[in-house]
């Protein structure tokens, strides 16, 4: 039971080291108050600095929502390793591998915690464990997923030393995932100049909006400068989502 025992207390430390995204705040809070502010602010400052508004909202949601989307993967890649060492504990025991998997589940916080009690309890009720396990890595279509279903897939259907198998794809992970997180740290940097350039054009756009200029008239009151807006802003996006690719790094 020592080292059940100790595994289990690295889990927790893995877990505690990178922490769970925060649980969704409500939105109708949110959503009824930027009702309020854009009335507010095109009864005081006119409908241009309330289209501004809305618009600045939007990219504070849209960068909320994929922030936290990248927090969530983030999270369950990192429980992977401590979950599959837990694993092939229980495998060295004598368990069998939907007990061994239940076992981990219960060891690991969702979402994976989750997602392992609910594979060895399908297996359990008949399903083929290599169904089982096509399934989860077809669901969560990532390289750390895919390389532990392959593991438990062929510790299934070969039966030979599945705990060492299991065992090298955690220790390949963790070395990932190390290598990710030195990437991240090197990148910060360019992900800064990557972020200004693609507010600066909307920055500008919208302090040229609030003004009452004539080309914020032109902007907002003809075809011409809706069309333009919207051209503008497709390859604003298009830039901003291309640079974050390049800064992010290689995810396969």
């Amino acid at each position: 039971m020592i080292p059940t025992a100790a595994h289990r207390t690295r889990a927790r430390l893995a877990a505690a080291a990178e922490s769970p995204p925060s649980p969704r705040s409500p939105r109708g809070p949110f959503f009824a108050l930027l009702a309020a502010g854009l009335a507010a602010m095109a009864f005081t400052a006119g409908p241009r600095a309330a289209i501004a508004l809305a618009v600045a909202a939007a990219a504070v949601l849209v960068h909320q929502h994929t922030h936290a989307r990248a927090a969530t993967r983030r999270h369950r890649a990192a429980q992977l390793p401590p979950a599959l060492e837990t694993l092939a504990t229980s495998l060295r025991t004598g368990a069998s591998l939907p007990v061994a998997l239940a076992e981990a589940g219960t060891t690991v916080e969702a979402p994976l915690g989750t997602e392992l009690t609910a594979i060895a309890r399908t297996s359990a009720h008949g399903r083929p464990m290599t169904e089982v396990l096509d399934a989860w890595s077809a669901q969560h279509d990532d390289p750390g997923t895919r390389l532990a279903a392959t593991a438990l897939v062929l510790a299934t259907v070969v039966g030979s030393t599945p705990a060492h198998a299991v065992d090298s794809v955690a220790a390949t992970l963790r070395e990932r995932l190390d290598l990710a997180a030195e990437r991240r740290a090197l990148g910060t940097q360019a992900r800064t100049s990557a972020l200004v350039l693609a507010l600066a054009p909307a920055a500008f756009a919208t302090l040229l909006v609030m003004g009452d200029t004539p080309a914020a008239h032109f902007l907002l009151g003809s075809p011409a400068g809706w069309t333009c807006l919207a051209i503008g802003l497709t390859f604003d996006a298009a830039g901003a989502w291309w640079m974050s690719r390049l800064t992010r790094g290689p995810q396969r």
